[in-house]
């Protein structure tokens, strides 16, 4: 029956079988207790909608129009937790009505505690913006990243209904942090992971989100290269490099731990003499790469990066 003939195009994507597909591509709903029955339940038909875009692509979008409506639905019942307003107040003719979405959630992340998920929600501001206001109507499919916006969606959606002790630790986390991290933001550091060392330039930024025993520090690090006219002028650019920590300690001149996978990592000052004269050459050769190149560079590979660090936190933070 046509209605159960996959789409023809997936051996693209690498994608051979059904099952690779759902491991790709469907998202699943992982929330926590505190998060109310109406949207796991709703979320349900996401996952079933990605499922099925095996079949049909246009379903893509469909689930994430659902999942769209889902996180509209969550915005609202904190607000009515919060005891917020969600009507604005009569105008000159006794009318009243709905407060727009993005002033609601304004309005919640002026709480200290969800103060951290402004920039969280300004991404989804901007995805939503994109799809409920398109410059002409088409069909974005996988190349839409569905399933990336969505698993930024349930990401928020659970840190929306942390109880308020683990919003305040987590809130208190994130400000010391941008206290402690700050040194390595930027200069010559060596990365010891996965058994090799590397230089770095420090990083670009970072999060950090924990849930019950699950503590995460991810760090989005820029690798000191050596081909710099290939990567920024001739456009060979790598993938973006994202390191997570489970367990940490930061001192003046480290950042040591234990990642994912319970090996130890750590970020460390590792000025020898050749490491100098290679960071020396590297900043060199990158003074003479125009600011249009570094910046196509840097906003070609912080997409990656932020959705790559969003599925770290959704497979690795909800249990």
């Amino acid at each position: 029956m046509e209605w159960y003939e996959p789409v023809d195009i997936w051996d693209m994507f690498g994608i051979n079988s059904r099952e690779e597909f759902v491991a790709s591509y469907v998202v699943e709903g992982k929330f926590h207790k505190n998060v109310p029955e109406d949207i796991s339940k709703s979320f349900v038909t996401v996952s079933y909608l990605l499922a099925h875009s095996y079949y049909h692509l246009p379903m893509f979008d469909e689930a994430f129009s659902k999942a769209l409506l889902i996180m509209e639905m969550a915005v609202k019942l904190k607000a009515k937790e919060l005891n917020l307003d969600l009507k604005l107040p009569q105008n000159k003719k006794g009318e009243t009505y709905d407060k727009k979405l993005w002033k609601l959630i304004d309005e919640i992340c002026l709480i200290d505690e969800l103060s951290f998920l402004k920039p969280d929600f300004d991404r989804a501001r901007n995805i939503r913006n994109n799809k409920m206001h398109p410059e002409r109507h088409s069909f974005a499919g996988t190349m839409s990243f569905a399933d990336s916006n969505i698993r930024l969606f349930v990401n928020i959606i659970n840190l929306l209904f942390l109880e308020i002790e683990q919003l305040n630790s987590l809130h208190k986390w994130v400000e010391q942090l941008e206290t402690e991290l700050f040194p390595f933001k930027k200069g010559l550091f060596a990365l010891e992971f996965q058994g090799k060392k590397i230089l770095i330039d420090g990083f670009h930024l970072f999060k950090y989100r924990e849930f019950e025993n699950n503590k995460r520090l991810l760090i989005y690090i820029n690798p000191l290269t050596t081909k710099v006219n290939e990567q920024y002028v001739e456009k060979k650019y790598p993938g973006p490099l994202i390191i997570t920590f489970t367990q940490f300690k930061i001192n003046e001149e480290s950042i040591e731990g234990i990642d994912l996978e319970g090996k130890p990592m750590r970020i460390f000052i590792d000025d020898k003499e050749q490491n100098l004269k290679t960071y020396y050459d590297y900043n060199e050769k990158l003074s003479k790469i125009s600011d249009d190149d570094i910046n196509t560079f840097f906003n070609w590979n912080s997409s990656p990066a932020l959705w790559e660090m969003e599925r770290i936190i959704y497979e690795n933070c909800w249990g």
